[in-house]
C-alpha cells in the first residue's frame, strides 16, 4: 500500500539499500515486511527502473526484485 509520510512520500517503488530488494508498494505483502526497514536504508521512486539505476550507481548488494511482490523480477 502506498504511504504517503516520509519518507515513502506517495511513490509506488521502494529499494531497500542495505539488501539490493526492490519493492512494489501497490502489490506489497506482509513478507515485505515493509515496516521492518530501517528508514535510512530506504530510496523511493515512481518506477523499477529509477530504483534499480540508483542501486548499481550506489553499488546496493544483488539490486533485484521482491519475491513476494514482484515474483517476475525476482533473481535470487
Amino acid at each position: 500500500m502506498r504511504r504517503f509520510n516520509p519518507p515513502y512520500n506517495g511513490h509506488r517503488f521502494l529499494l531497500n539499500k542495505n539488501t539490493g530488494e526492490i519493492h512494489d508498494l501497490d502489490r506489497e505483502t506482509a513478507y515485505c515486511r515493509i515496516n521492518d526497514i530501517n528508514p535510512g536504508h530506504i530510496y523511493t521512486s515512481d518506477s523499477y527502473l529509477s530504483c534499480l539505476i540508483y542501486a548499481k550507481a550506489e553499488h546496493c548488494p544483488n539490486p533485484n526484485g521482491c519475491f513476494y511482490c514482484q515474483p517476475e523480477k525476482d533473481k535470487g
